[in-house]
């Protein structure tokens, strides 16, 4: 790379002795060898690191308030004599497995942590792609082996972060964050340090990114389908109790007001998921700015600001649940 550049220069210096044809047609290869030789701004990489490690935290910190909730609600409707709720608390030791545990029917709770689990899980292979990315793009660029080993350590991470989610990709689809081919692009990238390049290799990552971004948001819609059906059946629950003809009036208040203290967790619960399925829906059009960001710097990464956001509000989400859990709790005056 180092002689090429000096041969641009050399050309430039012998430009004005040369006839005007030639002389053109040297200028012209010195322009592009001299776009070919320019330093790759890591500007929108370090973005995307900020803004992933951002929606990370939010969604780490707003999910522990899901899982502590229901946790809480269980350990209510158990406590009440609900048999089958206590028999599922009973874990069981899977065959050859002396530190796992297993139960045939697991507590919305424990789903919930692993959920948790799962979703820092892969918003931190997210977040070490977008990393290895910004190396890729700095001027001194990790070597072939390095970046080899890095990525085959990112597609082993997002695989158990995705058994962790309990989520599964079609069958010709393969779970990676560096698909096969953008390996091998990547590889031509580190050995001629060219822009087009490294865009070339982004877009053929496209796809793995997509589907990656997929996994994550389809976790997040069976998690939200097993909160709404954990709600039903307690709104159901509540609600007939205010329909019971023997209930007094004041017992019928405290179901009502339990109803609408369950109403409002719900309710915002679900903004929760909401937000995070919304961040996954975008993360393939981040990493789409990346690339256009290379072909012209100029431009903005609108995607990648949104998912900063959505990761603030999601931590400002967790900051309001839990003060309004804290003001609820027993012997806590309002």
């Amino acid at each position: 790379m180092e002689d090429k550049c000096m041969m641009v220069r050399n050309v430039r210096h012998s430009a004005p002795i040369v006839r005007r044809p030639v002389c053109i047609l040297a200028i012209a290869l010195a322009i592009l060898g001299i776009a070919g030789c320019a330093s790759i701004s890591p500007a929108h990489f370090t973005a995307f690191t900020t803004s992933i490690q951002q929606l990370r935290d939010g969604a780490d910190a707003s999910l522990s308030i899901v899982h502590e909730r229901t946790r809480d609600r269980y350990i209510a409707e158990a406590a009440e004599g609900d048999v089958a709720k206590v028999q599922a608390l009973m874990l069981t030791q899977p065959p050859g497995d002396p530190f796992g545990w297993a139960s045939e029917n697991p507590p919305l709770f424990l789903k919930a942590a692993r959920f948790k689990e799962g979703v820092y899980r892969l918003n931190s292979v997210l977040m070490g792609y977008a990393g290895l990315l910004g190396q890729l793009a700095s001027p001194e660029l990790v070597s072939s082996e390095k970046f080899e080993q890095l990525a085959k350590d990112l597609n082993g991470n997002l695989r158990n972060a995705v058994e962790t989610l309990g989520v599964s990709s079609p069958s010709n689809k393969e779970i990676v964050i560096f698909s096969t081919l953008a390996t091998a692009a990547f590889r031509v990238y580190l050995q001629n340090k060219q822009r087009t390049s490294l865009l070339e290799a982004l877009n053929s990552n496209q796809p793995a990114i997509q589907n990656t971004a997929e996994l994550g948001a389809s976790a997040v819609r069976l998690t939200a389908a097993a909160l709404r059906h954990e709600y039903d059946l307690s709104s159901a629950k509540i609600a007939n109790l205010v329909a019971k003809p023997t209930a007094s009036n004041s017992q019928k208040q405290t179901a009502i007001r339990d109803l609408v203290e369950l109403d409002e967790k719900f309710i915002k619960e679900m903004s929760m998921l909401r937000i995070l399925h919304q961040s996954y829906v975008a993360v393939p059009a981040a990493h789409l700015e990346l690339a256009t960001g290379i072909a012209d710097p100029k431009l903005g990464h609108p995607m990648v600001i949104e998912l900063l956001e959505n990761g603030r509000e999601l931590f400002r989400l967790y900051q309001e649940l839990s003060n309004d859990d804290k003001k609820k709790a027993p012997g806590v005056k309002p």
